[in-house]
């Protein structure tokens, strides 16, 4: 095995892959590839397979990790969001206004 691609092509699952198909996935792949139950494997390739299951099982650490591989760049943040004229900030864009200036003294 040993790709060192993302973590979904470790689980070989898409992206938009359900809570279930992951599990499902690391599943299948532990039996194949646990050094206890397979005589070719060294135990590397079912550690590989388990740090992608760690990540991707966890929504908090595969939303950062989607954010690290550049999914769901420009997505909106806070209340502006899809308004390109909003005065908050966003991913992926540059601010147009500043807090500094839009204060009413």
């Amino acid at each position: 095995m040993r790709k060192s691609g993302s973590f979904y092509e470790v689980l070989r699952v898409n992206r938009h892959a359900s809570a279930l198909e992951i599990k499902a996935a690391y599943r299948n792949l532990a039996k194949l590839y646990h050094p206890d139950s397979s005589s070719k494997s060294d135990g590397g390739d079912f550690i590989q397979i388990h740090n992608a299951y760690e990540t991707l099982s966890d929504p908090a650490a595969r939303a950062l990790y989607d954010l690290s591989l550049g999914f769901g760049i420009g997505i909106g943040i806070g209340i502006g969001i899809g308004d390109p004229n909003s005065s908050f900030y966003t991913v992926g864009r540059r601010p147009t206004r500043r807090w500094e200036t839009d204060q009413c003294w």
